[in-house]
C-alpha cells in the first residue's frame, strides 16, 4: 500500500524526482503550478512538462503554498512506482558506487514490472500527448490540444482537437463515450483519438521517424476505413447520433449549401448567436435522419430548429419551404 509523502517537503522532493527522471537539472518551465481560489480555500494543479505533460490536482488547502505542496504530493504518489525503478543518484565516493546489475537481477526486475503492470499515471491523455509530439517532432504549444466537455443527462461527454497534427488531422475532433465524470470523459476522448491515430499508416510512420528526420507536418491525413470519414463523423458515432441539447424552439430559415449521401450543410439566413457557432464556421450540420430519410439538394430553402452537440450546431425538424 502506497505511503503518503511528507507534504512539508513535497515540492523539493518532486524537483529531485524530475531531475532523476530527466537526468538533468529542471527549469521553471519543467514544473508549473497553477492555483485557483474557491471561497477561502485554494487548490493547485501541477503540470510536469518534463514528463509528457502529466497533470495532478492537490487537495483544497488554506493557503496557496500548502495547495502547491498538496499537488506536488499527488504527483509523487502518482509516480511512486516510476521513482522506485529509477537509478539512484551517482555517489561522489567511488568506493560507494554500486556495481551494475547482473543478468539474473535484470531478468527479475523485468518480471516484477510485468506482474505489477503499467504505471497508472500514464493515462490515455499522456500517451496521446507523447504520440502527437513524436509526429510533430517538437513540444506542444498551449492551445494545440483542446478538450471540451459538456454535461448531458446521464453524464459527461468530451471532445479533443489536436491542432499540431499534420494536414486534415489538425482540424478533426474526436468524441469520447458518455462518462460519469469530466476527467473520465476526457480520457475516453483521448483513448479514441489515440486508437485512430495509431491505426493510420502514414501517421504511424511519421511517429517512428527520429527527431530531425524530414520536416514533419506534411501528412495528408488519408487512410482507409470508417475513421477516415469527415471529422464530424467519427468512431461510429455520426453527427446525427451524438447527444443533443436544444438551442431554438422557433423554426429558423436557411439554404442548403452542400449535400452528400447522408448529411449536408445549411447556411442560416440570419447569424446565430451561440458560442458553438464557430465550431463549424457558421454552418449548420444536417443529417439524413432529421429529414425522415429524404435527401436535400444544393440551394434548397428549408426551415428547422437548432440543437447543440459536442461538435457544434445541427439542424433538426427540417422541412423544405
Amino acid at each position: 500500500m502506497a505511503q503518503p509523502v511528507d507534504q512539508g517537503d513535497s515540492k523539493t522532493e518532486l524537483n529531485h524526482f524530475c531531475q532523476r527522471y530527466c537526468q538533468r537539472p529542471v527549469t521553471k518551465t519543467d514544473i508549473v503550478y497553477t492555483t485557483n481560489k474557491f471561497g477561502n480555500q485554494y487548490q493547485a494543479i501541477v503540470k510536469l512538462n518534463c514528463i509528457q505533460g502529466q497533470e495532478y490536482a492537490g487537495h483544497l488547502s488554506m493557503n496557496q503554498k500548502d495547495a502547491e505542496k498538496s499537488a506536488a504530493q499527488q504527483a509523487l504518489l502518482g509516480n511512486q512506482q516510476v521513482a522506485q525503478n529509477l537509478p539512484l543518484p551517482a555517489s561522489k565516493d567511488p568506493k560507494k558506487k554500486k556495481p551494475p546489475l547482473t543478468p539474473a537481477q535484470i531478468a527479475e526486475k523485468k518480471a516484477r514490472h510485468a506482474v505489477e503492470g503499467d504505471n497508472p499515471a500514464i493515462t490515455p491523455k499522456t500517451k496521446l500527448n507523447t504520440l502527437v509530439m513524436k509526429i510533430a517532432k517538437r513540444y506542444l504549444q498551449k492551445g494545440e490540444t483542446v478538450y471540451e466537455c459538456k454535461k448531458y443527462t446521464g453524464g459527461y461527454q468530451a471532445t479533443v482537437r489536436l491542432a499540431a497534427l499534420p494536414g486534415d488531422w489538425g482540424t478533426r475532433a474526436w468524441a469520447g463515450h458518455l462518462c460519469s465524470t469530466k476527467q473520465k470523459a476526457e480520457q475516453s476522448a483521448a483513448e479514441i483519438a489515440l486508437q485512430q491515430i495509431t491505426e493510420d499508416k502514414e501517421l504511424a510512420e511519421e511517429a517512428a521517424k527520429p527527431k530531425g528526420f524530414g520536416k514533419g507536418g506534411k501528412g495528408k491525413g488519408k487512410g482507409k476505413g470508417w475513421f477516415m470519414m469527415p471529422w464530424d463523423l467519427m468512431w461510429g458515432m455520426s453527427g446525427g447520433n451524438l447527444p443533443r441539447e436544444g438551442v431554438t424552439k422557433e423554426p429558423v430559415l436557411g439554404e442548403v449549401l452542400e449535400w452528400k449521401d447522408n448529411y449536408g450543410w445549411i447556411q442560416p439566413d440570419s447569424p446565430i448567436d451561440h458560442p458553438a457557432v464557430k465550431k463549424r464556421g457558421g454552418k449548420i450540420y444536417v443529417n439524413k435522419k432529421d429529414l425522415g430519410g429524404q435527401t436535400l439538394s444544393q440551394g434548397t430553402k428549408v426551415k428547422f430548429t437548432i440543437y447543440d452537440d459536442p461538435l457544434g450546431l445541427g439542424a433538426q425538424d427540417v422541412q423544405v419551404v
